[in-house]
């Protein structure tokens, strides 16, 4: 599986903790970012986004991964396919059952958002890691934060399943992940949902 490989290969655990909240999971250090760019109600153009939570379908007994996501972009009526403006975050948590190693069993990165780009059903969505699990310190603090990529297919009620796909870093010192570019989601959701939303006219 796609996010298997990227997680084992790169000796970079996934994991997501299996609380109701993301609040109640962790200690105050580690809550997700909050947005503080989001446009004025008076900026004259649409607004496109994801918003919302899911646990995917992951083959490893007991172990939960989850994604939590609420990230929109701005589009004029000069480019309804590039967003003039991208904010919020999302967040992906990991968790597995203890090795008996003394080693965590849990691990999360938050991230700013920096691209949303929506189609119909499908929406991919990046940013930079602004705090992280132990697992994940060496994308926090490279010289410039790793970006990372999710994308997801939210098909209409009876459409089929939600699915999420989850892109990890391009390693240290090679060119970064594409802003808005994310692999094909290929987990499904099996807890949880998504909206999304969008005002263009198209």
């Amino acid at each position: 599986m796609a996010i298997k490989m990227s997680l084992r290969l790169a000796a970079v655990p996934f994991a997501l903790a299996a609380t109701a909240t993301v609040a109640a999971a962790l200690p105050a250090t580690a809550a997700p970012p909050h947005p503080t760019d989001r446009p004025t109600a008076a900026t004259p153009a649409a607004v496109a986004g994801i918003s919302g939570w899911a646990r995917m379908d992951y083959p490893a007994p007991g172990e939960d991964i989850r994604i939590f996501v609420d990230a929109y972009g701005l589009f004029t009526p000069h480019d309804q396919g590039v967003p003039a403006k991208s904010w919020g975050t999302f967040r992906i948590q990991h968790r597995w059952p203890p090795k008996g190693d003394g080693k965590p069993s849990f691990n999360w990165g938050n991230f700013k958002v920096d691209c949303v780009s929506v189609n119909g059903p499908d929406v991919a969505v990046t940013g930079r890691i602004v705090d992280a699990g132990p697992y994940w310190q060496d994308f926090l603090h490279r010289k410039q934060p790793a970006r990372m990529g999710l994308s997801f297919h939210v098909p209409a009620a009876g459409g089929g399943a939600t699915r999420i796909g989850i892109t990890a870093p391009t390693p240290d010192g090679q060119p970064e992940l594409p802003k808005c570019s994310a692999n094909s989601p290929d987990a499904n959701a099996t807890e949880g949902g998504f909206t999304v939303t969008d005002t263009r006219s198209r």
